[in-house]
């Protein structure tokens, strides 16, 4: 069996978007829809992804279910990453029946929407779904995709729509941030690695607030003037 980024727990698994033996990469080429449908056109096809279970000890497994149809303005995405969100792991706590997790995924567009609209057939896209990320293939409204650069692989990729985009609209609510000081509280987490660096190359004089020496020395990486442990010692105006 070849390596592979997966463990024998499905949660941990999941963090990495892999499957039992193989690893969350680039494709070496994905079949094409027509080369994937049945001979049967009422025959279903189905496809891995982890499914909640409602119990604490193992909140996901891998399961084989229906692979999505795509309606008219979404596109078939081959997942080949996927992160982990805070919010997820939380609602797989009560899950709701019939939805299953995944909201940050990166992969190859395999069905181009039937409307025309967005990236065309194996194309590398970041992608931004309501649900179901974590599985082998997902549907995606094409307003919610993006090509993906060359020089940015699937694993950073991932890891961008829900933490990176509430970053871009936190900044563009509080407006043009050249030469002010900024205050980030709750910097550890990701949305404010992305805040960190978005708001110091905007021009702010960023201060992060973190209790983590690891997190603190990242965060100064991302262009943080000033670590702090708590607000009390940050030193203002803001």
């Amino acid at each position: 069996m070849p390596p592979t980024l997966c463990d024998n727990h499905a949660l941990s698994a999941a963090r990495t978007g892999c499957w039992p033996g193989g690893r969350a990469t680039r494709s070496d080429g994905p079949a094409s829809r027509t080369e994937r449908r049945p001979e049967a056109a009422e025959e279903m096809i189905t496809m891995k992804a982890f499914v909640p279970t409602g119990d604490p000890a193992e909140p996901v497994v891998l399961a084989d279910v229906a692979e999505p149809v795509p309606r008219p303005g979404e596109a078939l995405v081959k997942v080949e990453a996927f992160s982990v969100n805070r919010g997820e792991t939380f609602k797989l706590e009560k899950p709701v029946p019939g939805e299953r997790p995944g909201k940050d995924v990166a992969g190859l567009v395999v069905q181009p929407a039937a409307d025309g609209s967005g990236p065309s057939g194996i194309t590398r896209v970041v992608g931004h779904p309501m649900s179901g990320g974590w599985a082998e293939y997902v549907a995606v409204p094409t307003s919610a995709l993006a090509e993906l650069p060359d020089g940015v692989s699937v694993l950073h990729g991932a890891a961008l729509p829900l933490a990176g985009l509430t970053a871009l609209r936190l900044l563009r609510a509080a407006g043009p941030v050249l030469g002010r000081r900024v205050l980030l509280t709750g910097a550890s987490g990701g949305v404010g690695h992305f805040v960190t660096e978005l708001a110091a190359a905007a021009g702010a004089q960023v201060t992060a607030v973190t209790r983590d020496a690891e997190r603190g020395a990242r965060l100064a990486g991302l262009g943080a003037a000033e670590i702090v442990h708590d607000v009390a010692d940050a030193r203002g105006p803001y």
